[in-house]
């Protein structure tokens, strides 16, 4: 009895396996990774923007007229100054010895043209009593003449050494902040070394590098949209200036944009954006890699943001380059679109979002 029961149970078993091996396994879902791209989402499709510093409209780079070495600073970095506040100076020994040999020199000068005119004035009483000749008064006039330019010489010599004394000090040459020193104490500087950067007050400006094929859309633009990054403050602007050469490095063309209504929220040294606006006829921008080309028409993957799906829409094309496609129809600004991967995906295939 027990044998049957056993043979039973085996049969069983082997039925079990045998249904199992004949269920079907369940398909794992095909789930797409891709790139996407928001229709007229970019900066860029809307006219181009281009990253830059906010400077002041006139900086200065301050340096010493004479070599000397510094022995005291008086202001840091970021700190506003008024016109002529002292900001370094240098060790003026060696000027305030030249200007004391200078002046005495001048006094010399001076104490003989004293003796040289009453020397002449003596000598015009002797010529009146016939006492002297013509030649000798004319000698003592040629006397008196040369102490006179001997005094102007020295009167002006006494001048510049009294300059270069006055030059040991940097002085600020305008209203503004100091943005860099680097007259540190102890260093010999050259004359004419740059040792101070100064922002003057005033007008603010946005510097930026504008690559080659936007220079004609940015000489015609009449009104510029600048963003600040930290806070998204925007204020209207105008191109004040656009380097004629490129910058070999880059080969991008500098350009400084003026900030109009400028107001207290704008620092220098800031990060901002200046915009360019877009044409009304620009159309939507997108990369080629969005375009899929089937049968002579053009199509684009739209990514469903609910379900994560996609669905191929017909679009047309009005203008097709090097750098992208402008549309003229079948997509709207906002839409969201596949740029990457259009000839692996089909219709309602889900997908996943690649990070930019």
């Amino acid at each position: 009895m027990n044998k049957g029961w056993q043979q039973w149970l085996l049969a069983g078993a082997l039925i079990g396996i045998v249904s199992a091996c004949g269920k079907k396994a369940e398909p794992t879902p095909d789930i797409r990774p891709v790139r996407t791209l928001l229709a007229g989402g970019s900066s860029a499709q809307q006219g181009g923007s281009y990253a830059g510093e906010v400077r002041a409209r006139h900086e200065s780079r301050l340096a010493f007229r004479v070599p000397g070495k510094v022995v005291e600073r008086y202001v840091s970095a970021g700190e506003q100054v008024k016109k002529g506040q002292p900001l370094a100076r240098l060790d003026a020994s060696d000027y305030t010895l030249d200007l004391a040999a200078k002046q005495a020199a001048l006094s010399a000068a001076r104490a003989e043209l004293i003796q040289q005119e009453a020397d002449l004035a003596r000598s015009r009483e002797l010529l009146k009593q016939s006492f002297i000749s013509q030649a000798q008064f004319d000698r003592q006039q040629s006397a008196l003449e040369a102490a006179r330019a001997r005094m102007k010489q020295a009167g002006a010599q006494a001048g510049v050494s009294g300059n270069q004394a006055g030059y040991a000090v940097l002085n600020a040459d305008a209203d503004g902040v100091i943005s860099e020193i680097s007259a540190e104490p102890g260093l010999v500087v050259t004359a004419g070394q740059p040792v101070a950067k100064l922002a003057a007050d005033g007008e603010r400006e946005v510097a930026i590098q504008v690559p080659e094929n936007a220079l004609d859309k940015m000489r015609s633009s009449k009104a510029l949209t600048i963003t600040l990054w930290h806070n998204q403050q925007q204020y209207p602007g105008e191109l004040r200036e656009l380097a004629g050469d490129a910058d070999p490095a880059t080969r991008t063309y500098a350009a400084r944009v003026r900030v109009l209504a400028a107001d207290a929220k704008l620092q220098l040294g800031q990060t901002a954006r200046v915009a360019l606006p877009a044409s009304a006829s620009q159309g939507l921008r997108l990369p080629l890699s969005a375009i899929l080309d089937t049968g002579g028409k053009h199509y684009v993957w739209v990514v469903n943001g609910k379900t994560l799906s996609v669905k191929q829409r017909a679009v047309t094309i009005a203008k097709l380059d090097g750098e992208g496609a402008t549309l003229s129809g079948g997509l709207q600004p906002g839409e969201r679109v596949v740029t990457a991967g259009v000839h692996l995906l089909r219709d309602g295939q889900s997908i996943k979002l690649l990070q930019p």
